[in-house]
């Protein structure tokens, strides 16, 4: 695997985390510190409000993306047009634009050095059979902003056909995160994972790892929507994972690349000598080697550049059965939440804070009804539902790891690692989300669900929902 860090290159930074053992009382409970939370407190702060992060602030999923806030979404508006409507994939788009303006006003407004820096993005194809896709996609996007063909790329990276827009920005994720969280230091807990949420009369109750919090509203910023229609939003929704590597090179463009042939690759360079490149198409529902597929993301990586690597890790992209973001208010309940970004959470995180605040508030948004739990469905979104449906299934059966010894006792089936040491490490071999079986992860020594991607350490200790639980085994 070569000598790499095995955590993104956002994660270099550091801060301090606050963490109370106190009971509180509170208004609005925000439930999850990545950007969709912390911008969602932002637009809230004046209120009475707190916000917990089961770890440290920014470092889940918002860590580990590459930070391009782009308009151009791979083919995700002829997606959105084909499942739903030519009417809704342009209301869509024009979100995207509204969600990158919003960003730029918030960056502004409080002076947040986040590295945000506009450049040229990039959406090209090697494969014939996908000329067309690009050239609709582009038909799309002319409508509203500038696009141009091209047939290379400026780092010289395979392209025979593409087209390229300047609308386009990037950002360090972190810094952006760690500014909202200095200017809100004492409406933030971290190390605070929430395991449950009971309904009172007139508040919720949610219980801890640390304390007890009462709160009248409830908003969910998680990746994936923890405690929410647990049986539901497994239908609506898929699991997409993305191996991603960071390096050194010679020259670093002011641009963002991003192909979708056979395996999504995806470019992006950071400062005056990175390149962050990716790699997906790997469903979190098939049998997964970790190890494997990191190793075949770099192959591909020094196929082309001759750099060194410094850095790998990879991310889970929730995939909606319109592609369409999931974001609003649970019918009957004082609780929000937004899930699904579909690989485009850079924009969608800010748009869902917009679009929760003003539920919050009373007032008017536009895009309430466009992202609402509750949109129509159709034969297309039904289809896909069905699709996902099996693809739980699969990844339910489908795991078995012929270095994992298994054992059953009593009714409950044990899965054991042996480390290079001699020592067995045990744990319960079902996610207590939805007792999905789990898979060994060998680069990270972690035990993950290949049905909606929660974690557990070596030992069993939960590390990232959804699961609320870990899988130690009693003694």
């Amino acid at each position: 695997m070569g000598d790499y860090m095995s955590k993104s290159i956002w994660q270099n930074i550091k801060t301090s985390s606050i963490t109370s053992k106190k009971d509180i009382e509170t208004d609005i409970l925000i439930i999850g510190g990545g950007i969709t939370g912390l911008t969602t407190l932002l637009n809230l702060k004046n209120e009475n409000i707190i916000l917990i992060e089961a770890n440290q602030i920014g470092m889940g999923i918002s860590a580990k993306t590459t930070g391009k806030i782009s308009i151009m979404q791979e083919y995700n508006y002829q997606n959105i047009e084909k499942t739903n409507n030519k009417i809704i994939a342009n209301q869509y788009l024009e979100s995207q634009i509204y969600a990158v303006n919003l960003l730029k006003k918030i960056i502004k407004e409080y002076d947040i050095e986040c590295d945000f820096k506009k450049n040229s993005s990039y959406l090209f194809t090697n494969d014939n059979k996908n000329i067309p896709k690009v050239i609709k996609e582009k038909n799309i996007l002319s409508k509203y902003i500038n696009c141009e063909v091209i047939n290379s790329l400026p780092n010289n990276y395979p392209c025979i056909y593409g087209i390229k827009t300047d609308e386009s920005y990037v950002f360090n994720p972190l810094k952006y995160i760690n500014k909202i969280k200095e200017i809100c230091p004492k409406k933030i807990y971290e190390n605070t994972r929430a395991i449950s949420i009971q309904k009172k009369l007139d508040y919720y109750l949610v219980k801890t790892n640390k304390n007890k919090i009462k709160a009248k509203k409830i908003i969910i910023c998680t990746h994936y929507p923890f405690f929410i229609e647990k049986y539901k939003i497994p239908l609506k929704t898929t699991i997409e994972k993305e191996y991603v590597l960071s390096s050194i090179v010679d020259k670093a463009y002011n641009a963002n690349m991003i192909s979708n042939d056979d395996n999504i690759i995806s470019i992006r360079y950071y400062e005056d000598k990175n390149m962050i490149f990716a790699s997906n198409k790997e469903k979190l529902c098939n049998k997964i080697n970790h190890r494997e597929n990191m190793e075949n993301l770099i192959r591909k990586y020094k196929n082309h550049f001759p750099y060194k690597i410094t850095n790998t890790w990879y991310n889970y992209d929730i995939i909606s059965n319109d592609y369409l973001p999931i974001i609003g208010k649970i019918k009957g309940e004082n609780i929000l939440f937004a899930t699904a970004f579909n690989k485009w959470g850079m924009t969608n995180s800010v748009l869902a804070a917009n679009i929760m605040s003003d539920i919050i508030k009373n007032n008017d948004n536009e895009y309430i009804n466009l992202f609402s739990p509750y949109r129509k469905t159709n034969k297309k979104k039904i289809l896909n539902s069905i699709t996902y449906i099996l693809n739980n299934i699969k990844a339910y059966l489908n795991n078995k790891q012929k270095f994992i010894k298994y054992k059953n006792n009593c009714g409950i089936e044990y899965a054991i690692y042996k480390d290079k040491l001699g020592k067995e490490h045990k744990v319960i071999n079902r996610c207590p989300h939805m007792k999905c079986k789990l898979t060994f992860n060998e680069i990270d020594k972690t035990w993950d669900c290949p049905c909606h991607g929660s974690r557990f350490n070596i030992d069993g200790k939960i590390l990232k929902g959804p699961s609320t639980y870990s899988i130690i085994p009693k003694k």
